[in-house]
């Protein structure tokens, strides 16, 4: 065998350490797979002999196509081992047996009805390991009218509802410009495969099927919508600019700065007991209009409902004081003053944000391969006894084909040799 790969990086001190998680996820459950990887569970990322073909996935570092440059590959794949296996071959299914003997967790995004044809079902996979707990993550679930519908995030998006709580009446419903319906899958599939892993415990070592469902999945992450539908009969929507309360529309929030956005409740602090400090802001700088006079400082601070007239008044009044100031100085004041106002923050400005660099949230991972180390995002939460840690870079094709089958199938390397002759690795 040849000299270990430099990936991952060992985690003796997570709360997944001695577990083994066999990945055969697409986008749907990578980032699950991973998670548990920086929980300190070994992550086998199992590919075909071509590479996955999320490798594929663009953004591309420097705008070079190619396995080893997808940004996506590197964001959903860091510190796992991967290796290659042809489960189209009575072979590949052969060693994909002899992996989960010795595994925890299979994670799995086939179309419902058609994991048996890859062995990756639960009834085989089981019969090979008993207490393995297999993940499978797909649109709509294994049962259901629409379970063999194919489904990519926005349609995730559009049918778990969240699209419709976003946009405004004008334009219609929007989708988040990144894939939340995949994150939510795969952020519930890492508990549902966690909880089921405690289960086994309670129920003598025998492990279960996880059925995650993408819409289910973002369907949960709606609050209160639906509840606002059955008890109320009212169906929420896209607000844009605006805050909405249970499907009325109750003010804007939303304001343009010289630089950015703001956001600001309640009429920047004004519709408030204590919003004359608001009031007197706006004032020292020439910009409270009318609001400065006693009938409108009665009538805000008393939080007197307001007619669509005068809101529309108070709000063009904040909208012409906010786009004269940059927004870091707007919500810095705001806050002094006792007004609920925050930075509506870019990528960029979540990258450079000193309460995340404060914390240590964001990480460098080394590209030894390229030479050049980058940020990557750090810990979902924080765990001060059994931490999490980012594991490296995100594997080569087959990377640790010869680690993984020599360790957990005992495979010779004239045997791997044998299997690569025959396309099965």
């Amino acid at each position: 065998m040849t000299n270990e790969p430099p990936v991952p990086y060992p985690h003796p001190g997570g709360p997944l350490t001695g577990y083994r998680v066999l990945d055969f996820a697409d986008e749907k459950g990578q980032l699950c797979a991973r998670v548990l990887g920086e929980l300190g569970a070994d992550v086998i990322k199992v590919e075909p002999r071509g590479g996955d073909p999320t490798r594929e996935y663009g953004p591309f570092f420097r705008d070079e196509e190619g396995p080893l440059t997808s940004l996506y590959w590197w964001a959903m794949n860091a510190g796992k081992r991967s290796i290659t296996c042809e489960l189209r071959l009575e072979g590949g299914r052969d060693l994909v047996r002899q992996l989960v003997a010795s595994s925890d967790i299979v994670v799995e995004t086939c179309a419902p009805g058609t994991a048996a044809e890859r062995g990756l079902d639960y009834e085989s996979l089981s019969a090979a390991n008993p207490g393995v707990v297999v993940v499978s993550v797909t649109p709509f679930g294994q049962t259901g009218p629409y379970a063999h519908y194919r489904a990519t995030d926005i349609v995730g998006s559009a049918m778990g509802g969240h699209m419709h709580l976003n946009g405004d009446e004008e334009n219609g419903p929007v989708r988040t410009t990144v894939p939340q319906a995949y994150a939510q899958a795969n952020f519930q599939a890492a508990v549902g495969a966690v909880v089921a892993i405690y289960a086994r415990g309670v129920n003598d070592g025998v492990g279960q099927h996880v059925d995650v469902s993408m819409q289910e999945a973002m369907s949960n992450a709606m609050d209160h919508a639906q509840q606002t539908w059955d008890i109320r009969g009212i169906n929420s929507r896209g607000p844009g600019i605006y805050r909405e309360r249970a499907g009325e529309r109750v003010g804007r929030y939303l304001y343009e700065a010289a630089d950015g956005w703001v956001t600001a409740l309640a009429n920047g602090g004004m519709s408030n007991p204590k919003g004359n400090a608001i009031i007197d802001w706006l004032e020292e700088h020439g910009a409270a209009r009318d609001l400065a006079n006693d009938n409108w400082r009665l009538k805000l601070t008393s939080v007197e409902p307001l007619t669509d007239e005068e809101r529309a008044y108070v709000e063009e009044t904040l909208e012409l004081f906010c786009r004269q100031h940059p927004k870091d100085w707007l919500v810095r004041e705001a806050q002094a003053r006792g007004g609920g106002w925050a930075p509506v923050y870019s990528p960029r400005e979540i990258v450079e944000c000193d309460q995340l660099r404060e914390r240590d949230y964001w990480v460098s991972v080394h590209h030894e391969d390229l030479g050049e180390s980058f940020i990557y995002p750090g810990a979902p939460f924080s765990l001060s006894g059994t931490p999490w840690k980012q594991r490296g870079r995100a594997p080569h094709i087959g990377e640790h084909n010869e680690q993984v089958y020599g360790e957990l199938a005992a495979l010779s390397d004239a045997e791997l040799k044998r299997l690569k002759m025959k396309m099965v690795v």
